[in-house]
């Protein structure tokens, strides 16, 4: 039983510690995308802003290219 109580733990410490990158699709862009789709906003019926933001955010994450696709040097690389 020990065994299994020490991996609960570890999971759950895990967990909490990594959960939001799971639930949170914004949890590892950039601040600047996060400030460019808040720009968005007001344009967005104010009782759909948390759900159209977070598909945005998640369409983002999904699609985001990595620093090493586009090379360090270029513009869409800079925070």
């Amino acid at each position: 039983m020990g065994i299994f109580s020490d991996l609960d733990k570890k999971l759950t410490d895990n967990l909490y510690e990594h959960g939001s990158q799971l639930t949170d699709p914004s949890a590892d862009l950039p601040r600047r995308v996060k400030e460019r789709v808040d720009l968005l906003m007001p344009f967005i019926q104010p009782e759909a802003r948390e759900a159209v933001r977070l598909q945005i955010l998640g369409i983002i994450h999904e699609h985001i290219l990595d620093e090493t696709e586009i090379g360090p040097g270029e513009p869409a690389a800079k925070e």
